[in-house]
């Protein structure tokens, strides 16, 4: 844990954490265009209570009613537009905020330490210290051995009235020499600290160095009596953090070995010697229920809790420091204390504890149908009580539990408001969200459409809207009533919804009014892009050439990459269905794509036309087009598609032209070396179509090899496979 401020000897403890026990082990995120999930995917998160949901999105959530943390998204990164994410869904990184390591390293500590040495007459020899030489959330007893505490030490030595000026110099230069490391001998040490003090007050400093040093160095019997020996002292500070050290002191010792070589918790161990840490942490608080040190014992309490495995009284710790507590309260902004409860707390629990809003966030969970201990009916029912001050919530558990572990939407509806309220924070949303799901689920879609209307103009708070137009997108589709979507008073302007309609499931009329009708450029050309490609390869070689005519000589060149569902790629533009079908590489010369096409309407089988409609895919680099593959049904694009049937693929093609007795020689012997290469050199099909049997390809290759031998392609091919 961390303080927020740093403080004498303030220990930085535990392990660190890199992410959740939560999350994914995908460096990259791909959205899933879906509010019906159950499943954890950190890469897809919604703007309601759900299982589908990061716990800590929950939370957050549950948090931003409470006034808690205001929930304030993060702009779309390059990387997230290039992996086609919109608003919503969400990767959990847009909500969290970037927390501050806190104050190691600060210029300003530095610079009122060289004031305070300057005042002594002192000059620092080197500005390196023990504490700083530690990585970001690498945890260690040594790390608060640093410019901040020093200047605390030196600044009360200063201002001690009892201590002559060469006493002031010789304490202060030894805390100096102690920044330098952690660990001393104790003949070493003993030469580190002075000894010519004379005065009470001085002794009283003195003893403070020694346990200080002893503390470093891991000999906690020696620190903890010398911390206990100024628990009577007149000087304010030193009592005071003598009493807080002592607490620290017994937590190291406590901690020593609780974990193994990996920095893992050990199983079983002894919980005794950690309720005497608890008890010093209380006896501190108790005395300095504000003090300079209450924010970091709080949080080592919760340390104390975890490592004792008291689950409950961690969840109290936790509830109070992300729900109740005051920024001046908390040891940690409440980002980290969110992680470090995922972390610390809901991956340990298996079953309610004193805190609802843990409990609720747990309970959503273990609704996952993949967790290994799944939430029963009975252990939800007796939780009535811990929900008596918020029994909505828990008619929203039961709700959730009928609806994704029971699939009983109906029972689902029983548990929600019948009403929408007259405005919207994000359980009210998730109520309201949850009825609508429902209703989908009863097959009622136009009471569910009239609901997603009704909630559209409620919808303030950040990501309801977004998640709001693609619940009524959805229905829309499922509807078929895709054309509403579209409409001129259509409220749902989300552009990336709006493409992958078009991309999925729109038909050439609807296409062709969005390039004259659509919102933005971007939606025009990729209408103009879709209706072009999906005619070409399903067929429709008539209207493909009769819309080609609304073409630009020219197009522009912009490329259209994640509106046809590309990643990371380079795209397309308009500009491919200007291909003048140029000699290649094969020395198989074609035709322009449209004039391809025109063969192709005159004669579907046309061995030279099926074949550079071949080299138009593959020159363009448009096997495995994304446009071709289908989402799953219960994602947004997975309705029933504009353009029924398979479309074109290459290596058909090339069987029509191989079974066609009629075709030409060199028609024959290119698609034979075409279809064979299709599975070269993986073993694996790349041009679409159904697989064909090895022996199916080794026929290809004899008859290449020998009917079409003299051919350019019978001798360049060398292989089959």
């Amino acid at each position: 844990m961390r303080t927020r401020l740093l403080t004498p000897l303030a220990l930085i403890i535990g392990t660190a954490f890199c992410g959740s026990a939560q999350a994914s082990g995908d460096d990259s995120c791909y959205p899933n265009w879906s509010l019906l999930r159950d499943s954890l995917d950190v890469c897809n998160n919604l703007a309601f209570l759900s299982p589908g949901n990061d716990s800590r999105v929950n939370l957050r959530l549950m948090l931003a009613d409470r006034k808690a943390l205001e929930l304030s998204p993060n702009a779309l990164t390059d990387d997230e537009v290039a992996e086609g994410f919109g608003p919503v869904p969400f990767p959990v990184a847009r909500l969290e905020t970037s927390v501050e390591e806190g104050d190691q390293g600060d210029n300003s500590s530095t610079a009122a330490l060289g004031e305070l040495l300057e005042k002594l007459g002192l000059k620092r020899d080197s500005l390196d210290t023990a504490g700083d030489a530690f990585l970001q959330g690498e945890g260690s007893r040594c790390r608060s051995n640093s410019d901040d505490s020093a200047t605390v030490f030196i600044q009360h030595v200063v201002e001690a009235p009892q201590l002559s000026d060469a006493e002031r110099q010789s304490l202060a230069r030894a805390r100096m020499q102690l920044l330098e490391t952690c660990t001393w001998e104790g003949e070493k040490q003993a030469a580190l600290l002075p000894s010519d003090i004379q005065s009470a007050e001085g002794k009283a400093f003195l003893v403070y160095l020694q346990a200080a040093s002893d503390f470093y160095s891991g000999r906690f019997a020696a620190a903890e009596t010398g911390f206990a020996s100024l628990s009577d002292s007149p000087e304010p500070w030193l009592k005071e953090t003598a009493l807080y050290m002592v607490a620290r002191t017994r937590l190291n010792d406590a901690q020593k070995d609780a974990f193994d070589e990996y920095g893992t918790m050990k199983d079983g161990l002894d919980p005794a010697p950690f309720a005497q840490v608890a008890q010093a942490f209380d006896h501190y608080l108790s005395a300095y229920p504000t003090g300079t040190y209450a924010q970091s014992a709080k949080g080592l309490m919760r340390r104390v809790h975890w490592l004792s495995k008291d689950l409950d009284k961690l969840a109290e710790d936790y509830n109070w420091q992300l729900a109740d507590a005051k920024d001046d309260q908390r040891n940690l902004p409440v980002d980290a204390l969110i992680q470090e409860t995922d972390n610390k707390l809901l991956m340990l629990m298996t079953g309610a504890t004193p805190s609802a809003l843990l409990t609720a966030t747990h309970d959503l969970m273990l609704m996952r149908p993949d967790t290994q201990s799944s939430l029963t009916r009975d252990a939800l029912l007796a939780q009535k009580s811990l929900f008596a001050q918020q029994p909505a919530m828990f008619d929203y558990l039961q709700a959730a539990f009928a609806f994704y572990l029971d699939k009983n939407p109906a029972e689902a509806l029983n548990h929600l408001p019948k009403d929408v309220p007259a405005a919207l924070d994000y359980f009210a949303f998730s109520q309201q969200t949850l009825r609508g799901l429902a209703l989908e689920a009863t097959g009622d879609k136009a009471a569910a459409q009239a609901l997603w209307l009704k909630l559209l103009p409620l919808a303030k708070q950040p990501l309801q809207r977004e998640q709001l137009e693609l619940a009524l997108a959805m229905n829309h589709e499922r509807s078929g009533q895709l054309a509403k979507v579209f409409a001129s008073d259509s409220p749902i302007q989300s552009a990336q919804v709006r493409l992958i309609l078009l991309g999925k499931v729109a038909d050439a009329p609807l296409l062709r009014q969005q390039i004259a009708q659509g919102i933005s450029d971007n939606e025009k050309a990729t209408a103009q892009f879709v209706l072009l490609y999906k005619e070409l390869m399903h067929g429709q070689y008539a209207a493909f050439g009769d819309d080609l005519k609304a073409l630009p000589e020219k197009p522009a060149d912009n490329k259209l990459t994640t509106q046809l569902g590309y990643v990371y790629g380079d795209g397309q533009s308009l500009q491919l269905f200007r291909w003048n079908g140029a000699k290649a590489e094969s020395s198989y010369a074609c035709p322009g794509i449209a004039d391809t096409a025109a063969t192709l309407q005159a004669n579907g089988q046309h061995p030279k036309g099926l074949n550079c409609l071949g080299e138009f895919i593959l020159r363009n680099g448009l096997d495995s087009m994304p446009l071709d593959q289908r989402p799953a049904t219960t994602q947004l694009g997975g309705g029933e598609p504009g353009f029924k049937g398979d479309g074109f693929s290459r290596l058909d093609g090339y069987q029509t032209v191989i079974a066609d007795a009629k075709a030409g020689r060199d028609e024959k012997a290119y698609a034979l070396f075409r279809a064979i290469n299709c599975y070269g050199p993986s073993g694996y099909n790349s041009c679409g179509g159904k697989d064909v049997a090895p022996p199916v390809r080794k026929g290809w290759f004899k008859q290449l090899k020998s009917t079409y031998a003299g051919t350019t392609w019978g001798k360049t091919l060398q292989y089959y496979w």
